[in-house]
């Protein structure tokens, strides 16, 4: 230790280490006081749900509000939609044509003249209450223009608004909505009527043609017409309201309000769903957002209730969630009607939610600590100045052992690269270099980490340790090694920590970088450590000799299988990374993460308990063997992606920092048992094996 490592650059580490910890204990505060989970609908949805159970509207909703649903989505309301709850009266220039052909009676519509039908238009008068008319005109006059909006009546008042009335499918969403089915404004009475019932609202305006102030000033004048307390909005449709150029005075409106904007997750679960403006408008509103999660609705139809409920079961813990997003099945499930399918369907999440701790109510935000009101979580620059010192001090350490630098030349590497690090940080936002140091981070501590694991293995002289010796030293040893990779890990959190990484409105870039770096840094350390090629000390010519000769090398079948399978497992290796990466989960192994799920705080990753961990076993049995260093150097490799996979663990931001410390000790509880299975396995085989080659082989 005292030759291999500087320790100067070690003390760097510590004190980085003990500010990292500092950091991520103050995360994992503000983590903890976001603690409240919304269960929510839509408005719509519970609607659509009494017509189908021919039940009365209000009885539905009591019965949901009962089972948990704490807060309601309202949307725009259409023409269509008015109409059919007797509103408003709407007829059509098509409709009103054929009435007059077949001598129907045109009703209240019997005034509009008959010049008026030649061209398409929706005739609107009112219905069951004059007001909303007054709100119809207004919001009609605001979406096309007062010129497409005209008085062609006043005794009874009618309104007449040119362009397409055709009615679209709802499975139609890409086709551009005609007059009776486009979004108009929110609706007064349904949301005094949802708010006296006790419902929280989020509302979800979509966005204006040639928005203006005065069309976002709008959408509140109409929340204070209805007299009620909106908490949330969530943007509707392709575009947030603001965007393209009124984003900042759409979230001033938000911030004077005290409005918590919410943001919907991607289906993929990365990031959010395309929504233009949206992460501007986060900006704009100081970051006072909160994470949203929904089934995807065609995908809700294929699964079950079930499957459904496995999804939230994790989903607030694990992703950070804060407004669980409900729709309901429409259905039947084994003979149940549609409404005890939904209310035990909510009453189930609503239930995960609170068994895992956290409280019903109004979305939670991620605040600074000690602040009064609202204020977003960004820890002062000054206190990542220590951690990129450590950062640095790590990649020098490997360096180090890569060529041999001297004392002197280490401090002035790590002095010279530290300088530049925290002049870049301190002078803008320094987005860039901190998702490099992290990258850095999460690359070099776990292979120093497997470093210092070699300088252990390296005493052992002697191949007669027995198996119950070989468990105990792969049992300590590779606890040992995730403490020293879960450094990484402290100072990879602590220099990522603040909202924006939180929301993941931003996120860490090089995710598959981080599985392949730390198995390449640790393959050339291993080779150059034990100079598994023959050159160390022989000067460069020499390098390139056997470089060159190997390249000359005659390739043989067994070559090509050979590589074919390498080639095979960094495909699967590297493609089962991430959301996206295309290859297909086993239906075993789905059933083994289901049962981990339950039986464990925080389900552990295949590449650790399955990979990683075994192989640190039998490197550790290979070692205390004296097997042939090849053979050791592909099992070290695969130990190492055990460790570069636990800290990967905390690169997703959103997941509570304690749930991935957790996920790693789970990590290594079953990663022993698979080991010691494998040590036992090898070492009573090993011995039949060699019986058989000696007698039918030699």
């Amino acid at each position: 230790m005292k030759c291999r490592y500087n320790p100067v650059l070690l003390a760097v580490i510590i004190l980085g280490l003990a500010c990292a910890l500092w950091l991520n204990w103050n995360r994992h505060q503000v983590e903890q006081a976001n603690n409240t989970v919304e269960m929510s609908m839509e408005y719509e949805g519970l609607r659509k749900l009494a017509a189908l159970e021919g039940l009365p509207e209000e009885q539905v909703l009591r019965e949901f509000k009962n089972a948990g649903i704490n807060s309601l989505m309202v949307f725009d309301t259409t023409l269509e939609r008015l109409t059919k709850k007797g509103e408003i009266q709407t007829a059509t220039s098509e409709g009103l044509r054929k009435a007059a052909s077949l001598g129907a009676d045109k009703g209240v519509f019997a005034a509009v003249p008959a010049s008026m039908l030649e061209q398409d238009a929706a005739f609107i008068a009112a219905g069951s209450d004059p007001a909303v008319l007054i709100d119809v005109q207004e919001d009609l006059s605001l979406r096309y223009g007062a010129e497409r909006v005209q008085v062609v009546a006043a005794e009874p008042r009618i309104l007449r608004v040119t362009g397409r009335t055709e009615l679209l499918p709802e499975d139609k969403y890409d086709e551009p909505l005609g007059l009776l089915q486009a979004p108009l404004g929110l609706p007064v009475r349904d949301m005094q009527r949802l708010d006296a019932m006790g419902f929280k609202l989020i509302v979800r305006p979509q966005n204006y043609v040639n928005v203006n102030e005065e069309k976002i000033d709008s959408i509140f004048q109409r929340i204070d017409k209805a007299g009620v307390k909106v908490h949330a909005l969530m943007p509707c449709g392709r575009e947030t309201v603001g965007y393209p150029d009124k984003l900042d005075y759409f979230g001033k409106k938000l911030r004077e309000r005290n409005m918590t904007l919410v943001m919907l997750e991607h289906y993929t679960q990365l990031r959010f769903a395309k929504i233009e403006g949206l992460i501007a408008l986060a900006e704009a509103n100081n970051y006072n957002a909160a994470r949203s999660y929904v089934i995807d609705g065609l995908e809700q139809k294929k699964i079950s209730v079930a499957t459904a409920l496995h999804r939230w079961a994790l989903t607030d813990e694990e992703r950070n969630i804060r407004v669980n997003y409900i729709r309901p099945f429409y259905m039947p499930v084994n003979g149940q009607d549609l409404m005890k399918v939904n209310l035990q369907y909510v009453r189930d999440i609503k239930a995960s939610v609170e068994a895992r701790g956290y409280a019903i109510g109004e979305a939670g935000v991620f605040q600074g600590l000690h602040t009064e009101g609202y204020a977003p979580y960004f820890p002062a620059k000054t206190a990542w100045l220590p951690i990129v010192f450590a950062i640095v001090a790590g990649a020098v350490l490997y360096l180090s052992q890569l060529f041999n630098l001297s004392g002197k030349k280490e401090l002035a590497l790590w002095a010279a690269a530290s300088v530049i690090g925290c002049a870049v940080l301190m002078l803008g936002r320094g987005l860039l270099l901190r998702q490099l140091l992290a990258l850095a981070a999460a690359s070099v501590f776990p292979v120093l980490s497997m470093s210092v694991i070699m300088d252990i293995w390296d005493k052992n002289t002697t191949n007669k340790s027995g198996l119950l010796k070989i468990i105990w030293q792969g049992i300590w040893q590779l606890a040992l090694a995730i403490a020293l990779s879960l450094v990484g890990a402290a100072f990879l959190s602590a220099i990522l920590t603040d909202s924006r990484f939180l929301l993941e409105i931003d996120i860490y870039r090089g995710v598959k970088l981080t599985f392949i770096l730390p198995v390449i840094f640790t393959a050339i350390l291993f080779i150059k450590r034990y100079d598994l090629l023959q050159v160390v000390g022989k000067g460069l010519d020499t390098l390139f000799n056997k470089l060159n000769s190997l390249l000359d090398t005659g390739l043989t079948f067994k070559h090509v299988a050979v590589l074919f399978v390498l080639l095979f497992v960094m495909f699967y290796f590297v493609g089962r990374s991430g959301h996206t990466g295309g290859v297909p989960v086993p239906a075993i192994e789905l059933k083994m993460r289901a049962f981990l799920e339950q039986v464990m705080y925080a389900r552990p990753r295949e590449k650790e308990f399955m990979i990683g961990h075994p192989a640190f076993f039998l490197t550790v049995l290979a070692v205390y063997k004296c097997a042939p260093r090849w053979w050791q150097f592909v099992l070290i490799c695969g130990a190492v992606i055990g460790q570069g996979s636990l800290v990967q663990t905390f690169c997703h931001m959103r997941t509570p920092v304690m749930m991935s410390f957790m996920r790693a000790v789970d990590g290594y509880a079953v990663g022993v048992i698979f080991g010691v299975i494998c040590v036992v396995l090898i070492g009573f085989l090993s011995p039949v094996f060699a019986n058989f080659k000696r007698r039918y082989l030699e």
